[in-house]
């Protein structure tokens, strides 16, 4: 008899979660039944051996290459191609072994007799809830192909988004590399040349060159003072993932900042509306759709105030009237969802404003790192000027003396 772990929707409405011994997915979520709940996310409970040696022993398929083998196995869906079938092709064709190796362990489930979604929430390392029950709602409905495609795109999206985001940083990320280059190079071999001959003549070393002799003398210390301080932060972060409370208020302060704020608000919108709205468009309940959606949205307090809006949905409200109440939410997000749920067709409106804010993200993105480009090359040019420039007046120094 194996353990599962549940999460399961109560008569009332409530979401339960607990764990079970069965023998497989399927007999485990009989008993939930039994208990008169409705599972919503049921998972094989893994000893903590078994999870460092999956974490540490092999290598699991990446966030590439997962969005590759769903919209590979989507398009055999769609073409009619039986699931098995399928799933045969994939473990042969597909482009990396864990790739082959997951197609294989997801074809022997279901040769086994268990459903699709069941073989994938044996491997929530790989597959997210919301995958899952995205995929059990499309099987529901007979429209496993459709899921799918939704998912594809939902994960190609969030890839694209990383990789703009990633391509962004790569030339700030060189300016920065090269000026603690040159920094080096000015401090490891002019400064240490220069200092021994007004050490050698009895004169008064320039001001500046001084303050880098300074500087250097004490790195010691500047670097404890520096440790301290990244210990103590690592410290508070550390302390703040076991206090919900301390999450919330740093999630709300990130969103106050002046520039990543908006952004940070924009990307969890985008996000939470392309979850909902591909679970909504593959037949998954609203109110299960919420949930996995408010687990897609990574700021603590956006994330904290999303289940305030679930338990307003569950009450009666509408989703836009709760979502109206949720700070930094961009209103236009609200006045677009009321729309779709006027023209009842909520889903497709979802993902039109998830489409919205991810260029809009992009876009912010990109101008942002327009003003960063300039704004550090100045002051990189500035740090490395001041060094070349103490150096040049500690030469001319030197030439003064050989004068005298």
């Amino acid at each position: 008899m194996a353990k599962f772990k549940y999460r399961a929707f109560s008569a009332a409405g409530d979401l339960t979660e607990g764990e079970i011994e069965a023998r497989t997915v399927a007999e485990a979520e009989d008993a939930i039944f039994l208990r008169g709940l409705t599972p919503f996310e049921t998972f094989e409970s893994k000893p903590a051996s078994s999870i460092t040696q999956m974490s540490f022993g092999s290598k699991g398929p990446n966030a590439a290459q997962i969005a590759g083998f769903t919209r590979e196995f989507a398009t055999l869906e769609q073409a009619d191609v039986p699931l098995d079938q399928s799933l045969r092709i994939l473990a042969a064709q597909s482009p990396t072994e864990p790739l082959r190796a997951l197609a294989q362990e997801i074809l022997s489930r279901i040769v086994d007799g268990a459903s699709l979604s069941d073989a994938l929430s044996r491997r929530p390392d790989v597959f997210s809830s919301e995958y899952v029950n995205i995929i059990r709602e499309g099987e529901t409905v007979g429209r496993v192909g459709s899921a799918l495609s939704d998912l594809a795109e939902m994960l190609e999206r969030r890839l694209e988004l990383r990789a703009r985001i990633q391509s962004a940083l790569i030339y700030p990320a060189l300016l920065i590399t090269l000026a603690i280059i040159s920094t080096g190079v000015v401090l490891g071999t002019l400064v240490p040349s220069i200092a021994p001959i007004f050490a050698d003549n009895g004169k008064a070393m320039p001001s500046g060159l001084q303050f880098i002799l300074d500087v250097e003398a004490n790195a010691g210390l500047i670097a404890l003072v520096v440790a301290v301080i990244g210990v103590g932060v690592a410290v508070f972060y550390k302390m703040a993932q076991t206090r919900p409370a301390w999450q919330v208020a740093l999630g709300r302060l990130y969103l106050r900042l002046p520039v990543a704020g908006p952004l940070l608000s924009q990307f969890a919108t985008a996000r939470f509306s392309r979850t909902l709205g591909s679970m909504l468009k593959a037949g998954v309940p609203l109110l299960q759709g919420l949930e996995s959606a408010r687990t897609a949205v990574s700021n603590a307090f956006l994330n904290d105030e999303l289940a305030g809006v679930v338990d307003a949905v569950r009450g009666g409200a509408s989703l836009s009237g709760a979502l109206g109440r949720v700070p930094y939410l961009p209103p236009v997000a609200t006045q677009m969802i009321t729309i779709g749920e006027e023209t009842a067709q909520l889903g497709d409106m979802l993902l039109r404003v998830a489409s919205m804010f991810e260029r809009q993200t992009q876009r912010s993105i990109e101008r942002a790192m327009g003003l960063m480009t300039p704004f550090l090359t100045i002051l990189i040019a500035g740090v490395v000027g001041g060094l070349i420039m103490t150096v040049m007046d500690a030469v001319l120094s030197i030439n003064d003396l050989a004068a005298k």
